[in-house]
């Protein structure tokens, strides 16, 4: 029986596929429903994950890459992708399963609500905002965007590495990309101009020469710091 430990070791950015393996999509499948138990902010799960799987799209999707051999040899791809403008419908739908929630416990105090009812359409949408975090005006609202964007990024990085780790546990391989013609994938994907593609990862099985090197890690006293 597999590890998390055996998982983390087996995962590596893999660079070429095997043609010759006999891929089951299934597993794809799988792994995406287990990158939605991802950990995201407020659990708004303000995401998409784009699975490429035609002949046709796949063509088009590897130029968009740049001709990376991890996108020319895959199988699929799938794009990770933020979806600032479903905000409302998230924090809707929270909202009303937190006040089910206790809906048999009548003193419960206020603010537990209005976290999805206030607070919510605050920061997504600028609702009420005089100023954010000491700004106002059009700097206020560049920062509350600029944040939000980098919150929505941090959430479809996490469900990204759930949906890498996933393969990885069933044998499967990935190389998360960040080269990519990011106005050509929003196009071919049919994504609007406030979204974000936080990456594209590519999925098969492994030749040996996929792995480009041995793995290369900084000394662990270069990275943990205690306090």
């Amino acid at each position: 029986m597999k590890t998390f430990s055996d998982i983390v070791n087996y995962r590596r950015a893999i660079r070429k596929y095997d043609p010759e393996f006999n891929f089951d999509p299934q597993v794809i499948a799988e792994a995406l429903e287990l990158a939605t138990l991802a950990p995201n902010s407020s659990n708004m799960q303000m995401w998409e994950f784009h699975r490429v799987r035609s002949p046709e799209m796949l063509e088009k999707m590897k130029a968009a890459c740049l001709g990376q051999n991890a996108a020319k040899t895959a199988n699929e791809l799938v794009a990770f992708v933020t979806t600032p403008q479903k905000w409302k419908a998230r924090a809707d739908m929270n909202a009303k399963v937190i006040r089910n929630a206790f809906a048999s416990k009548p003193n419960t105090p206020e603010h537990v609500f209005a976290y999805y009812e206030k607070d919510m359409p605050f920061l997504y949408n600028g609702e009420g905002m005089v100023e954010y975090k000491g700004l106002s005006g059009e700097e206020g609202e560049r920062q509350r965007k600029e944040d939000v964007r980098v919150i929505l990024n941090k959430s479809a990085a996490l469900a990204a590495m759930t949906f890498m780790y996933a393969l990885s546990e069933a044998g499967y391989d990935s190389c998360p990309m960040e080269g990519f013609d990011e106005d050509h994938l929003k196009d071919l994907l049919g994504l609007p101009k406030e979204a974000d593609i936080c990456m594209v990862v590519s999925c098969g099985k492994r030749l040996p020469e996929g792995v480009y090197g041995p793995r290369l890690r900084v000394d662990l006293t270069d990275v943990v710091i205690e306090h």
